[in-house]
């Protein structure tokens, strides 16, 4: 009795946050008087943190929230978030501790990052993620793709940090230690699907060819699907409107362009690149990113100044604007090469920009935001080894059947 009792006050602190003491005491108005609708149109207004304590106060509540019209509904809703794969100083360079959730709070117009520690998730919880070097691939609907390497072979992995769920997908068809991926999900028949790229030595002394296999999650098993005729960066495709995207250099027109795999039909094709100027002459590549729902490209001009495109309308080459040029002295940096990255992970909503910044491959980068009507930066608290756009989710990996889904240790 004093537990139940014990669970109608808890409930009725929560709701009195959203709707107020005034009509909680309205006509002796009681939690259990509510439908399912009503506390679902609740829950929906709460903050990630506060629907994950909202699991725990009874059995009503836990599957009103693990049900799967509730998960859709509020990924529909779900606020843009960022996450960052962080790292402790005092842990080897390459190695990351932690996922961070950054939440974007307004206070009287500005936008601020906010990071609450009880919404981080210690990667060390789970003895597979310890002494490894990790790499966020990408992440679509709150699931995360990370890859890690030893000496001899690649593995990947599936991550929901919000449910606190992974699993660890079975050994590629080509088991080799590079690789370079895209996550995504497909519009015709709603599947998650791994995508991966290697090279492969196809005769003696020859040169390599670049290959492409793939995982349907739940399947159990990856797919060849040939040869890929785009020699891509080794950067993660970056996922919009259900295709993967990936940069390459034409070696015979000399210019950077764009190809994309349609996670429908699994089939590479063209894309239209950004009209970037001939007079490019830089050791770095281009990043491709979304800025503000669009595809964007980013780049070192020869000032070593920071250009942005944005294709304003998907798909349609004459839609590629010059959207933001920041300054060298922005995004200042130790050295310059193949591995420098600069470039946007997401805007808000006063016009910055976030950016990332650093030689990631070495040591960690900064997470910058840009204001370009100021043209001011302020640098965050994070040592970033990887972040991205990142939209919450209480997805459950065990939708996944027939895979094997571990859960992290609190």
């Amino acid at each position: 009795m004093e537990n139940e009792r014990n669970l109608s006050i808890t409930k009725g602190s929560l709701l009195k946050s959203i709707v107020g003491d005034i009509s909680m005491n309205k006509c002796n108005a009681s939690i259990h008087n509510l439908s399912d609708n009503h506390i679902i149109d609740i829950l929906l207004r709460l903050p990630v943190k506060t629907i994950v304590c909202c699991k725990c106060v009874c059995r009503d509540w836990l599957n009103i929230i693990t049900d799967s019209y509730f998960i859709n509904l509020h990924l529909s809703n779900s606020p843009e978030c960022f996450m960052v794969l962080d790292k402790d100083y005092e842990e080897p360079i390459t190695k990351p501790t932690s996922l961070k959730l950054v939440e974007i709070h307004e206070e009287h117009g500005h936008n601020h990052l906010h990071h609450d520690p009880i919404m981080s998730l210690d990667l060390n919880l789970a003895p597979v993620f310890q002494n490894v070097r990790l790499s966020a691939e990408g992440s679509v609907n709150g699931l995360i793709c990370f890859s890690s390497s030893d000496r001899t072979i690649k593995k990947t992995y599936i991550c929901n940090p919000i449910t606190r769920e992974y699993m660890i997908l079975p050994k590629s068809i080509n088991d080799t230690r590079d690789g370079i991926y895209g996550f995504g999900v497909s519009l015709l028949t709603s599947e998650y699907k791994v995508i991966r790229l290697y090279y492969k030595l196809i005769i003696m002394n020859g040169p390599c060819q670049l290959y492409a296999e793939i995982y349907t999650l739940g399947t159990g098993q990856w797919r060849c699907l040939g040869p890929v005729t785009y020699s891509v960066h080794h950067f993660s495709g970056t996922f919009l409107n259900y295709h993967v995207h990936w940069n390459f250099f034409d070696r015979e027109e000399r210019l950077e362009k764009i190809c994309t795999f349609d996670f429908d039909d699994e089939t590479f094709q063209l894309f239209p690149s950004p009209p970037v100027s001939l007079e490019r002459d830089t050791d770095s590549f281009g990043m491709l990113g979304v800025l503000r729902g669009c595809l964007c490209y980013s780049y070192y001009t020869p000032t070593l100044n920071v250009l942005i495109w944005v294709m304003k309308e998907y798909g349609i080459k004459n839609s590629w604007q010059k959207e933001v040029l920041i300054e060298g002295s922005i995004c200042s940096f130790i050295g310059y090469g193949y591995d420098l990255q600069c470039f946007p992970i997401g805007s808000l909503k006063d016009g910055s920009i976030l950016l990332v910044n650093g030689l990631l491959e070495y040591f960690p980068g900064k997470l910058l935001v840009y204001h370009p009507d100021t043209i001011t930066k302020e640098e965050k608290e994070f040592s970033v080894l990887n972040a991205f756009n990142y939209l919450p989710s209480f997805f459950k990996l065990q939708n996944f059947e027939s895979e094997c889904v571990h859960k992290f240790l609190r």
